[in-house]
């Protein structure tokens, strides 16, 4: 049996699939492990001696690949091109293969997984699998999100997998966008629908899988002389430290305040040890490289609202190198005034805003005034168009 594990990562993300790749080497040394790097290889960096069997993104053949590395941002296209790179890897011979994030830890053999793709030709692990009564907004979150986790997938080689990773290739490469009012989260929503339309499909709930911050409410941790233990007697698989910072303290994850290592002490060992292997495989370096698909080709800022911009025009752009600042897209965009320096707009999110800021004060303002000019009903159809209008890329009329 051919088996493997990958991960899909930007350069700034590369100490982290060193760490993942380490960790899985340790309890399967006889395996291969592959990185898909969704970024290109500056000259200052030597990758000869990595681990891992490295892919460039640019190799797996998508058609017409600048026009899909620029309708999405980084985390969009990291992760739009996994069923790609899973057909890739399954064509090149193997017979299973196992999808990781890279800020994921293997903690011990997965024996459980590839034996599972041996029953089956999809394994996928759900968010959680009890509610979440201390944090129910989380479940919220969750429901925006999906109900299974694609930091996690197993793929084993048969003619049903293959007809799933070719349906779901086309959905990531057309509609993946990070768009969660219009119901669309990457790669992940459309894994809602996998145990509906194909067979073959292993929901695996072992709790020692994907443990994370968005089950915690349902895991505690224990560190045995041997090994690290969930609930007392399930053996911890992998961890995902999802949203975690370097420097982030008592915080587990940027996603989240349910929990912090303080409340969660059961968890501090295992925090402090990864972010060390971080800290080892060259975390604080890496940030000196820039990601290659966020500028045009003279050097300036490609940012979130050009990219939807272009996605809206793709009948009139999509033909040309979108990243050649002498293309028909470069030049109407700065005609259309869509240029800027930075973009923060990444930043911001229902707990960056603030009833006290000044500008969110003067926005209610104007808000209550519509509510008085326009009247309840037409100040309802207005906000329902705003919601309408919040997905940048469904401002075509606009931005033109």
């Amino acid at each position: 049996m051919n088996r493997a594990a990958c991960t899909i990562v930007s350069l700034n993300y590369l100490p982290y699939a060193r760490t993942l790749c380490q960790s899985f080497l340790a309890f399967h040394p006889e395996y291969k492990f592959y990185v898909l790097l969704v970024d290109r290889v500056p000259e200052a960096l030597d990758v000869s001696q990595e681990e891992f069997e490295l892919t460039l993104v640019e190799d797996l053949g998508i058609p017409n690949f600048e026009a899909v590395a620029f309708k999405y941002g980084i985390l969009e296209l990291n992760t739009n091109v996994k069923p790609t790179f899973l057909k890739m890897l399954l064509g090149s011979g193997l017979d299973q293969v196992i999808y990781f994030d890279p800020d994921i830890l293997v903690c011990s053999g997965l024996d459980l997984i590839y034996e599972a793709l041996g029953e089956n030709g999809i394994v996928i692990t759900p968010h959680c699998t009890t509610p979440n009564e201390g944090g129910p907004y989380s479940e919220v979150l969750l429901l925006g999100a999906g109900v299974y986790n694609l930091g996690f997938i197993g793929v084993s080689k048969t003619a049903e997998t293959d007809r799933f990773l070719s349906w779901w290739e086309y959905r990531c490469l057309t509609l993946g966008y990070d768009e969660r009012w219009a119901g669309l989260f990457v790669d992940q929503k459309w894994i809602n629908l996998v145990p509906c339309y194909f067979e073959s499909v292993l929901v695996l709930k072992h709790q020692g899988c994907n443990m994370a911050y968005w089950n915690l409410h349902e895991r505690m941790l224990e560190r045995t002389q041997d090994a690290w233990i969930v609930n007392e007697d399930i053996p911890l698989i992998f961890f995902h430290f999802s949203g975690i910072s370097i420097d982030g303290g008592q915080r587990i994850s940027k996603h989240t305040d349910q929990f912090d290592l303080v409340s969660r002490p059961d968890l501090a060992e295992l925090f402090t040890d990864y972010r060390g292997c971080l800290v080892a495989n060259g975390i604080r370096e890496m940030s000196h490289f820039r990601y290659a698909f966020g500028y045009f080709n003279n050097g300036e800022l490609i940012n979130k609202i050009q990219r939807a911009a272009f996605a809206a025009n793709l009948d009139r752009f999509g033909s040309s190198n979108p990243f050649d600042a002498v293309t028909p897209f470069y030049k109407w965009a700065k005609s259309s005034h869509l240029q800027g320096r930075q973009d923060s707009s990444g930043n911001y999110g229902r707990k960056a805003y603030s009833a006290s800021d000044m500008r969110v004060r003067l926005i209610n303002s104007m808000m209550r005034v519509a509510l008085r000019v326009l009247g309840p009903d037409r100040y309802t159809i207005l906000m329902k168009y705003l919601e309408y209008a919040s997905i940048l890329r469904n401002q075509k009329d606009i931005l033109g």
